[in-house]
């Protein structure tokens, strides 16, 4: 939540690294706006002077908050714009570690083509790629092609700043003070942050399940996505060993993939035994252990030919301990093996599939439903492209879910870079759908070499993924009907949820009171 801060509409107009100017005489430098947005407003370039120069935010311990600066000359151009922001300070001289805030120069990229989907602008710049000021793992200061410190910005062209403040899982409740510095050459902004920190933990291990898939061989993908709270989707084998045990993955991929999909519409026997066992053996421990078995079959033109070949998948898993997991709606011919057990124990479905009576037949007899987006398949839910509407991001992993009685979310893919600059050029998957596919960028041409960085879009399915953990926290104090009532204001279906920012923020708030003891 910002002070006094109002929303901006998205637009189309972005900031360019590298600017020509116009010739003549030089334009001598002038004093910079800047002023404060809060975390689901969408800073175009050209974005008017806000009404607020402080921030407000709001978290329990374990949580990050975010909030945004932006920066613009006016008439006159930037240089070497450059943004400080020491650790808060609180009750009785506390102050939180150097490593509680990140910053971030949020980069424009280039959508060359309108968006499939229903209340977007069309082809512009949106700023979408997030450039850290330091390394994630390090903490030193970053240089690269891409840079987050020392930018130009032209004139009648505004620059957002993306700021994270994680508060440690040790830190005392209370208020905390610290302030912003922005420099420029044409002069220094100031501006106060507050944060309160709740009597409130969120758990290490987020309460929401998932699946968010890569190529797979890049370590710092997956981690990433666990900084965000969100589960990588590569098979355990190929885990990194210090995220694999690293108490933050609570559900895992054994990789066993049978080759079926929406095209192929054949499965391949299952493995053997062992080899499912070997690779239980090398799961994180706690962690729901699913098979992702088979993808959109239910596209097949005769699916349940498939189901004699999906039992035998689910008898062999079964044996290991493994659920079964299957991208397609729930069909009640394969809740029951002949056995007791379900056939496909974890539903992926996409929100245009969605049957209330048949999910919630599912759940009550033990399976899980999980939300699945992909593309633009309907008007109305949720989109994870660049430039949808940001609330849905959050709205989907979050209070949609909750309302749905939904506890998981899965995502096909998160670096699919393409074959060009995704830090220039949107990618196009399908040539229609900016960003589909992406939600981190690649870490070369900020400075970090085999690494990775997070968009916008990761950062708000992160405050989606909090709101679902403050629900959970909020059942084990007030119970499901409290719960419920809160959630539903605010997210009842796929049709109905709020695009309101402050909707969602005053739900979180009550959230927060029902687990803290409040009614």
């Amino acid at each position: 939540m910002i002070a006094g801060a109002g929303v901006v509409a998205a637009g189309a107009v972005g900031v360019l690294l590298v600017t020509a100017l116009p010739s003549g005489p030089p334009t001598p430098p002038g004093p910079p706006t800047a002023w404060v947005e809060d975390a689901l407003t969408r800073v175009p370039g050209d974005a008017p002077p806000g009404a607020s120069t402080s921030a407000e935010v709001t978290a329990a311990r374990g949580e990050t908050e975010s909030f945004q600066i932006v920066v613009t000359g006016g008439s006159r151009p930037l240089h070497g714009v450059d943004l400080e922001l020491a650790p808060p300070a609180g009750p009785g001289g506390a102050r939180l570690p150097d490593t509680s805030v990140s910053l971030y120069r949020e980069q424009f990229v280039s959508v060359p083509a309108t968006l499939p989907v229903s209340g977007t602008d069309g082809p512009g710049e949106y700023p979408d790629g997030l450039v850290p000021f330091t390394d994630p793992v390090t903490g030193e200061a970053l240089s690269g092609d891409v840079p987050a410190r020392g930018v130009s910005v032209p004139p009648h062209r505004s620059q957002p700043y993306w700021v994270d403040i994680t508060v440690p899982r040790d830190a005392a409740p209370g208020v905390y003070r610290t302030g912003y510095t922005l420099r420029t050459d044409g002069g220094t902004v100031t501006g106060d942050v507050e944060l309160t920190v709740l009597d409130l933990t969120l758990p290490a291990r987020p309460a929401l399940a998932g699946a968010f898939l890569s190529a797979g061989g890049l370590a710092s993908v997956d981690a990433e996505l666990l900084r965000h709270g969100a589960m990588p989707g590569v098979p355990v084998t190929e885990l990194d060993p210090s995220l694999r045990d690293g108490g933050r993955i609570n559900a895992a991929n054994t990789g066993f993939y049978s080759g079926a999909d929406r095209e192929t519409c054949t499965m391949r026997p299952p493995p053997p035994p062992e080899e499912i066992a070997e690779t239980v053996r090398r799961a994180p421990a706690g962690a729901l252990l699913y098979n992702y078995t088979a993808d959109e079959i239910d596209d097949c033109d005769d699916v349940a030919a498939l189901y004699p070949a999906l039992r035998d998948w689910a008898r062999a898993v079964h044996r290991a301990g493994v659920r079964q997991l299957v991208t397609m709606a729930p069909d009640p011919l394969l809740f029951d093996d002949g056995t007791g057990s379900p056939v496909v124990d974890v539903w992926a479905s996409l929100p245009m599939d969605h049957d209330p009576a048949t999910a919630a037949e599912a759940v009550a007899r033990g399976m899980q439903v999980w939300s699945y987006t992909a593309l633009a398949q309907d008007d109305y839910s949720p989109k994870w492209l660049i430039g949808a509407d940001p609330v849905g991001f959050r709205a989907m992993p979050g209070f949609l879910n909750q309302g749905l009685g939904y506890t998981g979310s899965l995502y096909w893919r998160v670096d699919d870079w393409g074959d060009g600059d995704p830090w220039e050029t949107a990618v196009m998957y399908d040539g229609r759908y900016p960003g589909d596919g992406m939600l981190v960028y690649p870490g070369g041409p900020v400075g970090l070499p085999d690494g990775a960085a997070p968009s916008l879009r990761l950062k708000w399915i992160r405050d989606g993924i909090e709101d679902y953990g403050y629900a959970e926290l909020a059942r084990s104090v007030a119970g499901d009907a409290a719960v419920d009532a809160v959630v539903r204001r605010v997210a009842p279906d796929w049709r109905n949820w709020s695009r309101d920012p402050a909707a969602l923020d005053a739900a979180r708030a009550d959230l927060a009171e029902l687990a803290m003891g409040g009614r």
